[in-house]
């Protein structure tokens, strides 16, 4: 029997906000800051993407499963959200690169979801009154907890107190040789990786280490790579002094080329001495219209963040080169004279369009003509 079939589900914002529904996936109980999605594909990849630790995401789009699961859509080893919200879980229909269930994926992998709810409701709670903790539960009919309990749960939340980059950064260093002796080495530092910026490097024939977001600046350069990508990643920037210490010491040292994506865009910003603040309810989705300020060149991209840069404190050293055409807010960032620049957006998509795959490229350009 399938978990849509026996169990029920509701969902506690901690404001006692109360949407019942039925349960998927696996029952049990999850915590975590609600957030909304707004693709209309690509549900695996964000669901394994390690940005989203420690939320709820809800699906705006209506229809979530169609096409099932399987390893190559994964952009990393498990799912990240505690527990998702859905309008409608779909049985899937056997896509060739599917050899599971969606519902099957959630359940295995220990992760409760709410569906049959009114996810336009939710999305539009979430964009009047901003991000909240809150709890969902999944459970056979007599089972669930009070909404008392759940509410407690969602208000003793502190999302921006946790370091979730601790629990999604690869523990040991890992290291994919390059094609050649002559091709490019990169020092992947992982705060939350997505596997499509590891591969990118690799297809470019370049020797990837990956890096655990707790090693100093030193101990990076000592790999002596040609250049440093700062991945994407969860949680709030500014509660990682570890990993800003570093980015700041990379950037000083003079030696490498540095590029930051997302999370890592927002370290190196706070390693130059700009601020960062939390967003009412971030971008999440794969059509958020960026325009380089130098071209005025227009690009759809792929976004999932809920802190962004404050412009008014981009130190004189740097300018903002990308800016949001929907919220205005910064997209990118780049060093006045050195080869440093950082993306608020995943140029490497998946999910999502391929418009500024190339930015990636131009890093590596830089990086060979160091």
């Amino acid at each position: 029997m399938h978990a849509t079939e026996s169990m029920v589900g509701v969902l506690v914002m901690s404001d006692g906000t109360v949407v019942e529904g039925g349960g998927a996936g696996a029952p049990g109980v999850a915590v975590g800051e609600l957030v909304f999605q707004t693709g209309m594909v690509g549900y695996q990849e964000a669901l394994t993407d390690p940005s989203y630790a420690g939320q709820l995401l809800i699906f705006t789009y209506p229809l979530v499963g169609n096409y099932g699961a399987g390893p190559l859509s994964s952009q990393s080893t498990r799912i990240h959200p505690r527990g998702v919200v859905m309008r409608d879980l779909m049985e899937s229909a056997g896509h060739r690169n599917s050899d599971d269930s969606l519902d099957a994926m959630l359940r295995h992998q220990g992760i409760p979801a709410l569906t049959g709810v009114d996810t336009r409701y939710l999305t539009r709670q979430v964009r009047t009154h901003g991000v909240v903790p809150a709890a969902i539960a999944a459970m056979p009919p007599g089972q669930m907890p009070s909404v008392a309990e759940l509410r407690a749960l969602a208000q003793g939340l502190n999302y921006d107190a946790i370091d979730f980059v601790a629990q999604c950064s690869t523990p040991n260093l890992l290291w994919d040789p390059p094609v050649s002796s002559d091709a490019p080495r990169i020092a992947l530092v992982d705060y939350g990786a997505k596997a499509a910026m590891h591969d990118h490097l690799l297809k470019h024939g370049a020797g990837v280490w990956t890096v655990p977001a707790g090693m100093s600046a030193d101990e990076i350069l000592a790999l002596r790579p040609d250049g440093v990508l700062l991945s994407n990643g969860p949680g709030d920037p500014a509660r990682l002094d570890y990993a800003v210490d570093t980015v700041r010491g990379l950037v000083n040292s003079g030696s490498v080329p540095v590029f930051g994506i997302c999370l890592g865009h927002q370290l190196l910003a706070l390693a130059s001495g700009a601020r960062t603040t939390k967003m009412r309810f971030g971008h999440r989705g794969i059509n958020q219209p960026v325009i380089e300020i130098d071209t005025g060149r227009v690009s759809i991209t792929t976004q999932n963040h809920g802190y962004t840069v404050d412009p008014d404190s981009v130190p004189d050293d740097y300018r903002i080169t990308h800016t949001n055409l929907n919220a205005g807010s910064v997209e990118g960032i780049a060093h006045a004279s050195r080869p440093v620049w950082g993306v608020q957006w995943h140029p490497e998509a998946h999910p999502g369009p391929t418009d500024t795959l190339g930015i990636i490229d131009r890093f590596l350009a830089a990086v060979e003509d160091k």
